[in-house]
């Protein structure tokens, strides 16, 4: 993009076509990093980063998940309505596993690829016309403290969502539809902070700006989620979500997300 009707802030919001933006912004990521293959180099560092944190997280999902499934089953009753309490057990145990995989992913990235996926972000930036006086260097500290702020909201919210699980079918369905909401929002309004946070924008003003943009958070949030459970092309994909959040937050800012000249096919700039 980047013509001139997108030089303006968007107005409100529309909730398929954002919803669908939003999902697509790995997609989107990707294509402009292989538009502008020398923005590569700076995403080598968040992908071998991510296929490690992606494998741990993996590890400690399976092994969540295998834990409490071997302690739940023994103490089934033996009775007619068994199965449906191991029905209820198993989404439950599911549910809890897939939350601690993702909560586990946010911590490490927040440890180990915050600082690779801000320098991915602030050289898109620059490679897209932001002037460096207008960008700030991210602390670590402060990306971890909000990070497990974030991780700390998740953990109460599906915590308090296994109760719902005990309520049969109904109980179960709405604990889904809740928890895919809250990892949804809270993992886009994550991606999308990183472009926000080099502008020297804190977790609250990021925050309303998610809320703000609801569809297109929570369609980001769900690719992002969705790779955080598949090994090695899901951590690839997510470096290139990043990318793709960095030129959603523009798009919805109005500014442009091409280049403020031509480019060559390496990516280098010609004046």
């Amino acid at each position: 993009m980047g013509n001139s009707e997108e030089l303006k802030p968007r107005g409100k919001p529309q909730f398929f076509r954002d919803y669908c933006e939003g999902i697509a912004t790995a997609a989107d990521g990707f294509r402009f990093l292989c538009r502008y293959p020398s923005l590569w180099q700076y995403g080598v560092w968040p992908v071998l980063i991510n296929i490690a944190v992606a494998f741990a997280s993996l590890l400690i999902t399976f092994y969540v998940g295998t834990t409490a499934w071997k302690s739940f089953t023994p103490e089934l009753p033996v009775a007619w309505w068994a199965p449906i309490i191991e029905w209820i057990g198993l989404i439950a145990i599911l549910a809890l596993a897939i939350s601690v995989g993702l909560i586990s992913c946010m911590l490490l990235q927040s440890v180990f690829c915050a600082w690779a996926f801000s320098k991915l972000a602030y050289r898109v930036e620059l490679f897209l016309g932001a002037s460096a006086d207008d960008l700030v260097d991210i602390a670590i500290s402060e990306q971890i403290i909000d990070a497990v702020r974030a991780c700390l909201k998740l953990l109460v919210i599906n915590v308090a969502l296994l109760f719902l699980n005990f309520i049969p079918v109904a109980g179960s369905i709405a604990a889904l539809a809740i928890g895919y909401y809250m990892n949804a929002l809270i993992l886009g309004s994550e991606f999308l902070g990183y472009p926000q946070e080099l502008r020297g924008v804190r977790w609250v003003r990021r925050h309303e700006f998610a809320k703000t943009w609801l569809p297109s958070t929570l369609g980001l949030g769900t690719i992002v989620a969705g790779l955080m459970l598949i090994p090695i092309v899901g951590a690839l994909f997510q470096t290139t979500a990043l990318v793709g959040a960095v030129l959603l937050h523009r798009r919805i800012s109005g500014l442009p997300d091409s280049p403020p000249c031509s480019a060559s096919s390496d990516g280098n700039l010609i004046l």
